[in-house]
C-alpha cells in the first residue's frame, strides 16, 4: 500500500519494494492457503507482483535489508548470496511483526507451527496432511480462521485460549456466547488456562491442558504478534511505549524522511488521538498509504484510525468496531457497556432473532465509541449503521432513533429517489447523471 501510494503521489519517482518473502502476496490470505482454496501465495491477487508492475514499482525479493545508513541514505541488503546497496531519498519501514511463541515446555518440537508467512502456512499443510487432530493456540480472528480451515479438512480441532476468545475485540458475555456457538459446531474449546506442556519425543505427540493429556501431532501457535523493530533500532529510530516504532501523524519516525507503518509501528486512535500498537490489517493499510504519500513528497496527516474488524467464523458473523472495554483501558477512556436491542421494525421484518447479540459502548457524554455485533444474517447492513455511529461519535439516543431494519433503510432511500429530480447534463464534453433532492446533491460522472 505504501509503495502504490508513493507511485500515485509522484509518477516520476523510482519506487522499490525490498521483501524477504519469495514473492509478493497478501498475508491475510494465508487461511485460504491452508484451506486449499488457493495453492500459491501469488494467487492472492491484491498487491501481487502483477499489480506492482502496473504501477511501475520494482520488486526485489527474496532480499533481506541488513542496514539503513541514515546519514548517507543508503540501504544495504542481501540477495542471492550477495551484499548490495541502494540509495534513497526517503524510505518506509513496513517490517511487520512476528508471532509470539508462548514459553511452553516442548514448544520447539517438530509439529509446532506458526502461520504469519506463506512458509509457515505450507508447513501447516504438510503437518496436517496425515494428522487426525490439531491444537490451535490463539484468541483472534486469524487463529479462529485457521481452526475452521482445519475442521473443513476433517481434523478434530482443539482451540486453546488462556482467558477468552477475541478478548481485545468483544465483551466477556460476547466471548462466552461465541465459545458456546463454536463448541456446538464441533470446535473443541480449551479455555481458562494455557497449554502447560507440548509432549513427545522430537515430534509432538500430545499437549497438557488443566492436567489432562490430549493426543495430537500438530500444534499451531497464534497467540499474538510482536513488532519487528530490529532494523529500526539498528538505525537509531525511537520506539514508543508499546515497543513498536514511534511515529507522528504523518507516519514519520524520529529520523527525517524515514516513515513506518503496519504491524511494526504504533498508530493513533481516532477517538483519543493516543498512539497505540494496533496490529490490524486495515489500520496498517491506511497508515501505509499515508506513509507512502509523504515519502514521495506529500503532506498527508491523520487524526487517527478507527479499528473496524469483521469475520465469518463457522457460520457466525462477528463485527467489532472502535473500542472494547479492554482497549478503552489502554487509553484511559471510561466507557459504559449497554445491550443493543433490535428495533421494532427489525423484529417485524426478520423475527425476534434478527441478530443474536449486540453491544454499544459509550463515553461519559453518552457518545458511542464502540460497538459489537453477532448475527447469522444481514450483518453488514446493521454493522454499517454501527460503523457510522462510532466514526461520528454519535449521541446514543440519536442513534437509537435512527437505527432501523435494512428493509426500512432501503425504503427510505427509495422514497428519496422517487421525490428527487434526476437529470442528464453536459459536463466537460461528456455527460453526467445528477440527482438532487432538498437535502443533498450527488453527481456521478458517467463519461
Amino acid at each position: 500500500m505504501a509503495a502504490i501510494a508513493a507511485a500515485e503521489q509522484d509518477r516520476n519517482a523510482e519506487v522499490t519494494v525490498i521483501s524477504n518473502d519469495a514473492t509478493a502476496y497478501r498475508r491475510p490470505g494465508i487461511p485460504a492457503l491452508i484451506s486449499g482454496y488457493i495453492s500459491e501465495p501469488g494467487q492472492v491477487g491484491v498487491f501481487s507482483e502483477r499489480t506492482l508492475t502496473r504501477y511501475n514499482i520494482k520488486l526485489l525479493c527474496p532480499a533481506e535489508v541488513t542496514d539503513i545508513s541514515v546519514k548517507e541514505k543508503v540501504i544495504t541488503f542481501e540477495s542471492e548470496g550477495k551484499k548490495r546497496q541502494l540509495a534513497f531519498d526517503s524510505a518506509v519501514i513496513a517490517t511487520g511483526g512476528y508471532p509470539i511463541i508462548p514459553k511452553i515446555p516442548g514448544a520447539d518440537k517438530n509439529g509446532v507451527c506458526t502461520f504469519t508467512t506463506f512458509e509457515g502456512a505450507r508447513q501447516i499443510v504438510n503437518a496436517v496432511s496425515d494428522a487426525d487432530s490439531a491444537v490451535v493456540i490463539g484468541a483472534g480472528f486469524i487463529a479462529l480462521e485457521i481452526a475452521e480451515a482445519l475442521m473443513h479438512k476433517g481434523l478434530e480441532v482443539y482451540f486453546n485460549v488462556r482467558s477468552r476468545i477475541l478478548r481485545k475485540l468483544v465483551e466477556p458475555e460476547v466471548s462466552e456466547y461465541l465459545s458456546r456457538r463454536f463448541e456446538r459446531r464441533g470446535l473443541r474449546m480449551l479455555t481458562g488456562e494455557a497449554i502447560s506442556e507440548v509432549g513427545g519425543g522430537k515430534s509432538v505427540q500430545y499437549v497438557i491442558h488443566k492436567g489432562k493429556k490430549i493426543s495430537t501431532t500438530v500444534v499451531i501457535m497464534g497467540a499474538g504478534m510482536k513488532p519487528n523493530v530490529a532494523l529500526a533500532e539498528k538505525c537509531g529510530i525511537k520506539l514508543g511505549k508499546s515497543g513498536a516504532i514511534k511515529v507522528d501523524s504523518r507516519m514519520q519516525t524520529s529520523v527525517p524522511n524515514i516513515y513506518a507503518a503496519g504491524d511494526c509501528a504504533e498508530s493513533p486512535d481516532l477517538g483519543t488521538g493516543k498512539f497505540l500498537y494496533s496490529p490490524v490489517g486495515s489500520i496498517g493499510a491506511m497508515a501505509g498509504r499515508i506513509a507512502g504519500r509523504n515519502a514521495a513528497g506529500g503532506d498527508e496527516q491523520t487524526k487517527g484510525f478507527l479499528r473496524s474488524q469483521a469475520d465469518d467464523i463457522l457460520g457466525v458473523q462477528i463485527f467489532s468496531i472502535g473500542h472494547s472495554t479492554t482497549t478503552a483501558k489502554e487509553v484511559n477512556l471510561a466507557v459504559k457497556v449497554q445491550d443493543l436491542m433490535a428495533p421494532e421494525q427489525v423484529d417485524k421484518d426478520y423475527g425476534p432473532k434478527a441478530f443474536e447479540l449486540a453491544k454499544l459502548l459509550t463515553d461519559k457524554k453518552d457518545r458511542i465509541v464502540g460497538a459489537q455485533l453477532v448475527t447469522s444474517r444481514n450483518g453488514s447492513q446493521y454493522a454499517w449503521q454501527l460503523y457510522r455511529a462510532v466514526l461520528a461519535s454519535e449521541d446514543r439516543d440519536e442513534f437509537l432513533n435512527s437505527f432501523n431494519s435494512p428493509r426500512a433503510k432501503f425504503a427510505k432511500v427509495l422514497v428519496q429517489a422517487m421525490t428527487s429530480t434526476i437529470s442528464v447534463e453536459s459536463f466537460e464534453g461528456g455527460e453526467s447523471l445528477t440527482w438532487r433532492n432538498t437535502s443533498e446533491q450527488h453527481i456521478v460522472n458517467n463519461r
